[in-house]
């Protein structure tokens, strides 16, 4: 059988006890077949950790795609303490979204070529998105949970979430978005490929040093052809999230349209994470002054349209 017709899954659920409502799949050797690993109703023993561990990646048939999400819901509230599923809030979800995100984002950043890294990635952003387009979510409740210490991994993901919700707020569609959050994520996967020395630098890069940094949008692009990334939306927008409207970005010099969308709305919510965060040299800004600041000395960097798309998402 075919990995196509299956989705993959957040393997934290396999717990010594637990029981489906469906049955769970695992990859052939060749990773181009999957096999039955716990069939519905039956339960995860002790036995099956020899089998957990050395297999990263766990599958659900496309159709069972409701009954786990809802399981997964179900398992989310539990690892929180939560007494009943209706009794969770939108702002609990989130942050427990995010404190498991965090985890599954630094060790892809550590490892992007393991095994299963990716899918789980990919299992954040669904997840994201999901909780985005919830009915009661609200940018109050994203910004209370955010982490506003620099971190390559966190920065990441802060960006995905803003990047979501910004074009939730433009009206894009959920697969849209899914892509979009894909390229928020990896945006900075190429820094994998640039001296600590540089990354973990207490200060502003010379002149040198920024030349090396320039690089890693590159690295990225081919960090995420190598991984299995095929879509033409999502490579390009990982290569461009650093052009700039007036053509003097990197690494092509696109300007104005002719950079992707995605691009464009990446590059905003990179810059403005990067203002809001504690970094070495510098303090974190409000909102109020980061979204000042960008509108009033970024004209020519960044799509103004887009910007105050954000300014009235933030109201």
């Amino acid at each position: 059988m075919p990995l196509s017709k299956y989705i993959i899954i957040n393997k934290d659920i396999l717990v010594e006890g637990h029981t489906f409502d469906f049955d769970i799949y695992l990859p052939s050797k060749s990773k181009k077949e999957i096999s039955c690993f716990k069939q519905k109703g039956s339960v995860v023993t002790f036995d099956d950790q020899s089998v957990m561990k050395v297999t990263k990646a766990f599958y659900v048939n496309e159709a069972d795609k409701h009954s786990y999400e809802l399981f997964y819901k179900t398992y989310l509230s539990s690892i929180e303490e939560v007494q009943a599923l209706e009794y969770i809030n939108i702002d609990d979800n989130t942050s427990i979204i995010y404190k498991r995100a965090t985890k599954i984002i630094e060790k892809l950043y550590k490892e992007p070529y393991a095994l299963g890294n990716y899918e789980e990635a990919k299992e954040v952003v669904n997840d994201l998105v999901s909780t985005i387009l919830d009915d009661e979510f609200t940018i109050k409740s994203l910004m209370s949970i955010v982490a506003h210490n620099f971190y390559t991994h966190t920065h990441s993901l802060n960006v995905a979430i803003y990047s979501i919700s910004l074009g939730a707020y433009l009206g894009l569609r959920k697969d849209t978005l899914k892509e979009l959050g894909e390229v928020a994520l990896l945006h900075d996967l190429g820094k994998n490929k640039i001296d600590a020395n540089i990354i973990n630098k207490k200060g502003i890069l010379t002149p040198t040093e920024f030349t090396y940094m320039k690089k890693h949008s590159l690295h990225g692009y081919i960090i995420a052809i190598e991984i299995g990334i095929t879509n033409k939306n999502t490579l390009d927008g990982i290569k461009h999230h650093h052009e700039k409207m007036d053509g003097t970005g990197y690494p092509s010099g696109l300007k104005g349209k002719d950079i992707p969308l995605f691009a464009r709305i990446v590059c905003i919510c990179d810059i403005f994470d990067g203002l809001v965060s504690k970094k070495s040299y510098k303090d974190a800004m409000t909102t109020f002054d980061s979204l000042k600041l960008m509108k009033i000395e970024m004209k020519n960097d960044i799509d103004m349209d887009l910007l105050n798309k954000m300014i009235m998402m933030f109201r």
